[in-house]
């Protein structure tokens, strides 16, 4: 479920790159001090949109940016984001996805990666038993994202608005919880929920050729069952632009009173991007992206 959701670096200015690397640092800082140092691992970059949205939407002046030194690596300062309500919940978020992504791989996998995927889940439960403590409604929003996702997949439900449903209902309820204004909310939740949608479809597109090979779930080939790859494809790629459109209709009624270039890049580059990335037959695998790539 994550990995899709990131800044083009090479349309950043530098000032823009440093901030949104100083809020990413933050929120790996915020993992280590809320949830330990093994945390940090399960850093993304989809998390730190949520908390540099959060921070947008609250107006953080900046003042909380200092030049310290990095535990990957302690000789050279970042500029990092030392604290605000917003780098926390966003680290309880990660946290608590990792933790759900986590027991969908066990689920999911072959054995070799389940005995590599179990001994991790001790400290994750133990990191999401703590950030369900600290927000016990973002909790019970995760365990019902896993149970209704779970039952999607034993149904083989074939609908794809159906499938996507349940991560596209977690994504709303996330974005939700970056406001206590009504109205804010509102749109919160839409791209959200789009913003879900477009996960979800983005992870069946990027996975289709595995799980036909190893005749795993996915909506797409359920949907399509006699069609190509490339039909199937055409298909994914004009329902991901629907999503995107409706994640930027949402994102252009919300007051951000900074980082608003930042969010621009990743809201109408990144999120196209990485969706021409997948399309493109001989693209990379999305961990071996480097931040430099673009279209």
């Amino acid at each position: 479920m994550f990995g899709y959701i990131r800044a083009i670096k090479p349309e950043m200015k530098c000032l823009e790159y440093d901030l949104y690397r100083g809020v990413y640092c933050g929120l790996c800082r915020q993992l280590g001090a809320d949830y330990g140092q093994f945390s940090r691992f399960s850093l993304t970059y989809d998390c730190t949109l949520l908390a540099m949205l959060g921070l947008a939407l609250t107006g953080d002046t900046g003042s909380h940016f200092h030049w310290q030194a990095c535990i990957a690596n302690p000789i050279k300062k970042k500029w990092i984001h030392t604290y605000h309500p917003m780098l926390r919940y966003a680290a309880a978020v990660n946290v608590l996805l990792t933790a759900q992504k986590a027991e969908d791989g066990i689920a999911d996998s072959s054995l070799g990666k389940k005995a590599a995927l179990l001994p991790l889940l001790p400290p994750l439960h133990h990191m999401a038993k703590k950030a369900k403590k600290r927000y016990p409604a973002l909790g019970t929003l995760v365990e019902e994202y896993g149970r209704t996702q779970n039952q999607v997949e034993q149904q083989q439900v074939s609908s794809i608005d159906r499938a996507a449903d349940p991560t596209a209902k977690v994504l709303a309820g996330i974005c939700r919880g970056l406001s206590h204004d009504p109205a804010v909310q509102k749109v919160l939740d839409r791209l959200g929920y789009h913003l879900g949608r477009y996960v979800y479809l983005m992870d069946a597109l990027d996975d289709l050729e595995k799980d036909r090979e190893q005749g795993s779930y996915n909506v797409l080939l359920l949907r399509f069952p006699e069609q190509t790859d490339e039909e199937i494809r055409d298909y994914a790629q004009q329902t991901i632009n629907a999503s995107i459109a409706q994640v930027a209709a949402a994102y252009e009624l919300l007051d951000c009173k900074c980082y608003r270039s930042i969010l621009n890049n990743i809201v109408y580059l990144g999120l196209q991007t990485q969706l021409r990335l997948i399309l493109q037959p001989s693209c990379p695998k999305r961990k071996e992206l480097p931040d430099e790539l673009t279209l």
